[in-house]
């Protein structure tokens, strides 16, 4: 029986304060007077008074923090798997500068994603660039006592990143686990739903290598206006009504699923992931997706460890 820890995604619920240090630490702090959280998914602080802060508000709580680059990445164009030699150099040395302010906050994961897709012929190429500039980040990571995640998006749906196909993912994945140990997979109800696989069946294929769980809504027809991975509301409690496919009856089954998987990590982080926009009543978001998760908890049949 595995371990299912409640984790705050408020890197996507605050995107709006992402680069307003003083506020997200305000977030960072109300959450904590919850009893409800026990890990925290932020951006990364530069400042090092607020690195400080983070690290003293993770020890106190005993709560695991993880962060991700996507954003950052995105904004400079950088890609891990770019075929492109000077762009990979730059996006690796981009990727690894962040370990020192994410170790300086006391994290213990940050997220590295994989770079667009390219032309099928040029694929597996993509795919040893990739390999090597995760055993690189792993690498320097592990110095830091940092572990990496790696997050599958789909390919041909919406987001178009090279590494999208589970069974695909978990075949390339295995070499670089069994070289770097630190390295995990972060799975997704929306990049798995988008890609057109069993969600129950994808957990299966990666659950030797899944360290964290993002219950995540979307929209998977194509002639909707809010198709993709948009990372959507769940709707409002009690019954969390949308559009989309996730259910906390749903989110409560493939958390059954994931706490009776035999092989990988013991320790499974949970979060809803969902956007904040400028202009939205963000602490009601807030209060939605908690509620959403404790939901999913509530059903679970199999009750997990804590």
């Amino acid at each position: 029986m595995k371990k299912l820890v409640t984790s705050a995604h408020i890197m996507e619920l605050f995107m709006p304060y992402l680069e307003d240090e003083k506020r997200m630490l305000g977030v960072v702090d109300r959450i904590r007077g919850y009893d409800f959280y026990h890990g925290v998914e932020m951006g990364v602080f530069f400042d090092k008074e607020n690195q400080r802060t983070i690290r003293r508000i993770l020890e106190e709580e005993n709560w695991c923090g993880a962060t991700y680059s996507t954003p950052y990445m995105n904004e400079h164009g950088y890609s891990l798997s770019s075929l492109d030699p000077e762009l990979r150099k730059k996006s690796l040395e981009f990727a690894l500068g962040l370990l020192g302010p994410a170790a300086d906050m006391g994290l213990t994961y940050i997220g590295l994603p994989s770079g667009d897709d390219v032309a099928p012929e040029k694929r597996e190429e993509a795919k040893k660039v990739l390999a090597d500039s995760f055993h690189r980040a792993a690498q320097a990571a592990a110095g830091y006592g940092i572990s990496i995640l790696l997050e599958p998006l789909d390919r041909y749906a919406h987001k178009k990143k090279l590494l999208g196909p589970m069974e695909e993912t978990c075949e390339w994945f295995a070499s670089v686990q069994k070289e770097d140990p630190n390295v995990y997979i972060h799975w997704d109800s929306a990049h798995e739903k988008l890609g057109g696989i069993d969600l129950f069946r994808s957990m299966d294929l990666c659950e030797a290598y899944m360290q964290r769980i993002h219950l995540c809504d979307c929209i998977d027809d194509p002639s909707h206006p809010c198709f993709g991975d948009l990372h959507m509301d769940v709707g409002q409690p009690p019954f969390f009504e949308t559009e989309g496919f996730l259910t906390p009856q749903l989110g409560a089954a493939l958390l059954d699923h994931a706490v009776c998987g035999e092989s990988g990590e013991e320790t499974i982080y949970v979060s809803v992931e969902v956007l904040g926009h400028p202009g939205d009543d963000l602490w009601h978001k807030e209060y939605c997706t908690r509620m959403f998760l404790q939901s999913c908890f509530d059903r679970m049949t199999v009750k997990p460890r804590n």
